[in-house]
């Protein structure tokens, strides 16, 4: 049995209480509302698709609200709170000119705040199906209660110059393009024959028309829905300011491995330049701001990651026996996870028998901040020391550095520490019960290199002791519970299979549907290296990713 999705909840710091993880249970718990037509440019081949989706989606036993019913008033307290929220914004950007502390936030002018709408609007939790090309100020995003807490999903014609044979750049450079002029989550691109799905997780599959529409909405649309992009906030982490030594001297390797292996996987071609938040098509001022809102007033998004795990000293285990006799009765609650010494004690079913793993007290990672350079990162500037210390999220900012508004961790910090987390538990079994292991020798004395960029591995390059999974789970946005969850649990069922398997373990590749690969690498100057080694190892976009199974 793996581990409940509670006690990996626990362990990650995951506060939702309720994560819907099979499309099914997604699709039953989503509330949608279909935007009216009126003053929208929409073609029949739209209209069509959006009675088949209305259908499909009330089939998949989803919440149709009418578009009336999902409204609510608006209190006069919230326009109040965006007012004084502005207010705030401008003094903090003035007081951070006059003591020349840099900042991404923008002044919000009167004329931006006027913009806001007022009246009834559609409430919180409620997506948001808008349907052709609306008209500036009656976009679904000017007729939601919050802008951070509703989905659009917006239905086009599909851009004239896009098919299957369309390359990653293209439809990189396109979705962000229609995401930012119709100010929507996710485009539906609908075609004579086919039909495609963009989301901010730079993925863009293609389906056929007529066949398979439920399957392809329910595996694919629903979970996109469902589990949508929600960068996280400083707010989520304990900061501990200024004292992360980047010069320290035992940092050096790990800080050397992100600066100097740069130049490495730049060349891979895997790492893609950002979209800044000044060159997409925004339509005014009110939708750029909006925008910034939806990133969490970053710069802009980056792709793919680049982090360094730091060496750990490895958890007690115990096997059944022991266990028994250290916790007593703690043990036969049932439970596949107790407190015990102020400890979360973790129970693993294993070739081996049940083991017992004490949870790591503290596990660390430098990565880099949002919206960096990847490859080319300023070390005193871009590196964020995050980690996860006893179910909760923590940040060492670097000495010298104050915390500044473009210091954001990464979309992908939720998967970034359950990678991590689940390196150490993993490493920890496997001491226990193979005490030449590798990979627990190497993580203990030099930590780990987790990476992820919006491709695939060729399978037929895969190294040998590097486990695959991933490739079943709903293709959730980055960013998501969902996404740390099936990162920790893909993980702990790769290495109980290498055990019943007798094959040894070093590492492992998380695939995500629609998005990327994640994988554990020795150091980022080894992959760097692997990657290079054979043009045909991995490319972005969807190339490999037909050839698993």
């Amino acid at each position: 049995m793996p581990l409940s999705v509670d006690a990996i909840k626990i362990v990650l710091g995951i506060s939702e209480e309720e994560i819907p993880l099979d499309p099914d249970e997604m699709a039953k718990k989503l509330s949608v509302t279909f935007y009216p037509i009126e003053g929208h440019i929409v073609s029949e081949r739209v209209l069509d698709f959006s009675e088949k989706l209305r259908q499909t989606l009330s089939d998949l036993g989803v919440n149709i609200i009418p578009y009336e019913k999902a409204l609510v008033s608006v209190t006069k307290s919230l326009m109040f709170r965006r007012y004084f929220y502005a207010f705030l914004n401008n003094i903090k950007i003035l007081i951070s000119g006059i003591f020349g502390v840099q900042t991404t936030e923008n002044y919000i002018t009167l004329k931006v705040l006027s913009k806001i709408k007022k009246g009834k609007k559609v409430r919180k939790g409620i997506r948001i199906i808008s349907l052709g090309e609306g008209s500036t100020g009656n976009l679904p995003m000017d007729n939601v209660q919050s802008f951070t807490d509703s989905t659009v999903i917006t239905i086009l014609d599909m851009p004239e110059h896009i098919d299957e044979t369309t390359d990653f750049s293209v439809h990189f450079d396109t979705s962000f393009k229609l995401f930012a002029y119709h100010m929507t989550n996710i485009i539906i691109g609908v075609g004579e024959k086919n039909w495609i799905l963009y989301n901010f997780n730079a993925s863009h599959p293609i389906y056929p028309l007529d066949i398979n529409l439920k399957k392809n909405v329910l595996y694919s649309l629903i979970p996109k829905i469902a589990a949508p992009i929600r960068p996280p906030s400083l707010a989520e982490f304990t900061i501990r300011p200024e004292v992360f030594d980047v010069d320290a001297k035992k940092n050096a390797p790990f800080v050397n491995d992100l600066v100097e292996s740069g130049h490495i996987l730049e060349k891979t071609g895997l790492f893609l330049q950002g979209k800044s938040i000044h060159e997409l098509s925004f339509r005014n001022e009110f939708y750029e701001w909006v925008g910034r809102i939806h990133l969490d007033h970053r710069t802009g998004m980056s792709f793919g990651f680049l982090a360094r795990q730091l060496p750990v000293k490895l958890p007690l285990v115990w096997s059944e026996a022991e266990a028994k006799e250290k916790f007593s009765q703690k043990i036969n609650s049932g439970e596949d996870y107790f407190f015990a010494e102020g400890k979360i004690i973790l129970r693993f079913d294993t070739g081996f028998g049940k083991l017992y793993v004490e949870n790591p007290e503290e596990v660390w990672v430098l990565t880099q901040r949002s919206g960096a350079n990847k490859t080319r990162i300023d070390p005193h500037k871009d590196i964020i020391k995050m980690g996860i210390c006893k179910g909760k999220m923590m940040l060492e900012t670097p000495r010298g550095l104050k915390l500044l508004s473009y210091y954001k961790p990464s979309f992908d910090t939720k998967v970034i520490l359950a990678h991590a987390l689940g390196n150490v538990i993993i490493a920890a079994l496997l001491k226990k019960v193979k005490k030449d292991s590798k990979f627990s020798v190497y993580l203990e004395e030099k930590g780990m290199a987790i990476s992820h960029w919006h491709g695939y591995i060729n399978p037929e390059h895969i190294p040998v002791g590097w486990h695959v999974y991933g490739l079943e789970n709903p293709p959730v946005s980055c960013s998501s519970p969902q996404s740390a969850i099936y990162a920790f649990q893909g993980k702990e069922k790769a290495f109980i299979k290498s055990l019943s398997d007798n094959k040894e373990y070093l590492g492992d590749i998380h695939i995500e549907p629609q998005h990327g690969t994640n994988i554990v690498y020795t150091s980022l100057r080894e992959l760097g290296g692997f990657l290079n080694s054979n043009k045909n190892i991995s490319s972005l976009g969807n190339k490999h990713l037909v050839n698993y199974k």
